[in-house]
């Protein structure tokens, strides 16, 4: 009995630890997600925007994704995004993002 109450404890304790090493991965669409919602209660946007940098997010982080994008497409890629936002929010937004680097530099790169 001592035997079976061992084994089911050590049975439970490998379970139990390979559950806590899992860790997932969240998708294109939920990191998009996440970064417009960002941005949106950072800068104040309206839903149209928030919806219209989701998508934009999204299609970064598809693009991203791609394991054998070089280094300079990359930066491409950041550039562009940098753009698409610069050319969608008013001037004094952009300095105020600009301003919040962390942020600024979650939304450009992966």
């Amino acid at each position: 009995m001592k035997k079976f109450i061992a084994a089911l404890t050590l049975l439970l304790a490998f379970t139990i630890n390979a559950n806590a090493q899992e860790k997932k991965e969240l998708t294109s669409a939920e990191k998009a997600k996440k970064e417009a919602v960002a941005l949106s209660q950072f800068l104040g946007l309206n839903d149209t925007q928030t919806a219209d940098f989701q998508r934009l997010f999204e299609q970064k982080h598809r693009t991203l994704e791609d394991k054998t994008l070089s280094q300079e497409r990359r930066a491409e890629v950041s550039r562009i995004i940098e753009m698409k936002i610069s050319a969608t929010i008013t001037d004094d937004q952009m300095t105020k993002l600009r301003q919040n680097k962390e942020l600024f530099k979650e939304l450009i790169t992966n």
